[in-house]
């Protein structure tokens, strides 16, 4: 096995990436192998939604972002969200806890296959600029 890293998943059904990241009342945490990019499920995280009455931190509007911040602050020790779609509030607030957002509406093995592709090819892009 090689390292691992977690990924939150927005999920209505268990099966399908298909929530709005404001939405979500919870989230499926998977390991994933760096290596084999093989997954299991390790966690269900219960969280308050972000967004309320439709507003998800709307510009000069603080308050608004608090939820957003909660949310963010309990995924914090994931490396990434996946999500069916993400406003640029919540992606800031992930941002700050060093947690990368992507908006992908596809089942989740699929959704966790292209970003474990992604991965692979960020990580040969950065060894071909230091050689």
């Amino acid at each position: 096995m090689g390292d691992k890293y977690k990924v939150a998943v927005g999920s209505s059904d268990g099966e399908t990436v298909d929530t709005h990241f404001g939405h979500a009342e919870s989230f499926i945490v998977f390991e994933v192998d760096e290596e084999t990019g093989g997954f299991e499920e390790s966690e269900i995280r219960n969280v308050t939604a972000g967004c309320a009455g439709g507003e998800c931190g709307a510009e000069g509007k603080a308050s608004d972002e608090a939820p957003l911040e909660a949310v963010a602050a309990a995924l914090s020790d994931v490396d990434y969200v996946l999500v069916a779609r993400i406003g640029p509030h919540a992606v800031r607030a992930l941002a700050k806890h060093n947690v990368t957002a992507f908006d992908i509406v596809l089942p989740i093995g699929e959704a966790i296959s292209k970003l474990t592709e992604f991965r692979k090819k960020m990580k040969a892009r950065q060894s071909q600029k230091k050689s």
